[in-house]
């Protein structure tokens, strides 16, 4: 089990290892040796219903490039999504995503946002921040307003 994330499993057999991801009823796998990945589907398979959908794509909101050296997370349709959820798909795109020399105070005269909205906003946007630590400054100090 992992220290940090409680539903990630590692299995090492010999020098291979077999990283296992759960999430509610999810599960991906993947290892270093294809024997090992064939073994560990056919063992759990076994004791769950489970269907075999080959390499991932998509899973929680990422989206996934597999190359042969490679594997790259990006989360572009979520972005896209989210833009759009909020009404903010006219948005422009910044180098920095905050002005860096501007204090923020509450604008105790301004109007009264949607709290309910304001916060799905904020936690959507600290999702984000999974793959996106150039933002995590700015979603931090909005979501302490």
């Amino acid at each position: 089990m992992g220290l940090v994330d409680k539903t990630l499993f590692t299995l090492g057999y010999g020098n291979d290892l077999l990283p296992i991801q759960i999430y509610v009823d999810d599960i991906v796998f993947g290892g270093s040796s294809h024997a090992l990945v064939l073994k560990f589907a056919e063992t759990i398979s076994k004791e769950f219903d489970m269907s075999m959908i080959g390499e991932i794509n998509f899973f929680l909101g990422l989206q996934i490039k597999q190359y042969k050296q490679d594997t790259f997370v990006y989360q572009t349709k979520y972005t896209k999504n989210l833009l759009k959820k909020f009404d903010i798909s006219d948005a422009k795109p910044l180098a920095t995503p905050m002005a860096t020399s501007i204090m923020l105070d509450p604008d105790e005269n301004g109007e009264k946002v949607n709290q309910r909205e304001y916060r799905s906003m904020i936690c959507s946007l600290l999702y984000l921040t999974v793959i996106r630590p150039d933002i995590h400054f700015v979603v931090y100090l909005c979501a302490r307003f």
